[in-house]
């Protein structure tokens, strides 16, 4: 059986007539306009082979984003919450002071959506807190099913160059950075304490490159950035690129000034 004779039973059995022919505007193929008999139905104009090309590239679209997807890494792969951390919640935060009660209400607010600005940026001394509340704006994150990358930037520097050397060590970085800058909410926790050989210029230019790369990458997502340093401290510590790396890790930000005593040194004199 020709396919014109399959194409003519198919329409035989049901009902279906041919009632001329229509050359699409689009692509210039002539094709058959089909209606129901014994009705005084329009027929479709719809081109069936621009249809087709529709439809094809809609799977060509699915399946480059399926394997896009398959180049990532599971976000909790990648994260790394330091373990005196790890269970703590909001209950356990105390705070001592007016600056850390301001910062828990607002971490609240942001695990909760409930806040304006798309980024958090906590600043202060090692030991207050600031850790401690991204931790807790994480596991809201994760509890609403949302993917979150926690990591601080001395384990992201160690992880990059631990895979130098290797085969696919630059497919290793690439995935590392595509991962993070796909997640819902990225925690880069403790910026500016990677340490870095210093170029001829004394910048850690190759730890400033990466940390460009990321906060680059988020803009427009939600992000929570620490760091124990001024901008002043960031500007001498990056050099050229400190000015955009600071620039985009406060667009859309709230600054949260942390203060008070190194919970971690409690009881040691």
């Amino acid at each position: 059986m020709s396919m014109k004779e399959a194409m003519e039973k198919i329409r035989e059995k049901h009902g279906v007539e041919i009632v001329g022919k229509h050359t699409c505007e689009d692509c210039g193929k002539e094709f058959d306009l089909a209606r129901r008999k014994n009705t005084e139905t329009n027929p479709s104009y719809t081109c069936p082979y621009c249809l087709i090309d529709s439809e094809d590239n809609k799977v060509r679209e699915t399946f480059s984003v399926m394997m896009e997807k398959q180049k990532l890494i599971d976000p909790d792969r990648i994260s790394h919450i330091p373990m005196d951390i790890r269970n703590k919640t909001f209950d356990d935060y105390m705070p001592t002071t007016d600056l850390q009660r301001k910062a828990k209400d607002i971490a609240i607010k942001f695990a909760n959506d409930d806040i304006e600005e798309s980024s958090l940026v906590f600043q202060g001394d090692t030991g207050i807190g600031k850790s401690h509340l991204s931790k807790c704006i994480r596991d809201s994150f994760r509890n609403r099913i949302k993917s979150v990358v926690f990591i601080d930037s001395p384990e992201l520097m160690n992880r990059i160059k631990n895979s130098f050397g290797y085969k696919d060590s630059g497919k290793v970085q690439e995935n590392l950075l595509r991962t993070i800058a796909n997640a819902d909410l990225l925690i880069l926790d403790d910026i500016g304490a990677e340490y870095v050989k210093p170029d001829a210029n004394g910048y850690e230019s190759w730890a400033a490159d990466i940390i460009f790369q990321i906060v680059n990458s988020r803009l427009g997502k939600q992000n929570i950035y620490t760091t124990n340093y001024t901008s002043k401290d960031l500007n001498k510590k990056y050099g050229m690129l400190s000015k955009r790396i600071i620039s985009r890790m406060m667009n859309k930000a709230k600054v949260i000034k942390v203060d008070g005593d190194d919970q971690r040194l409690k009881g040691f004199d």
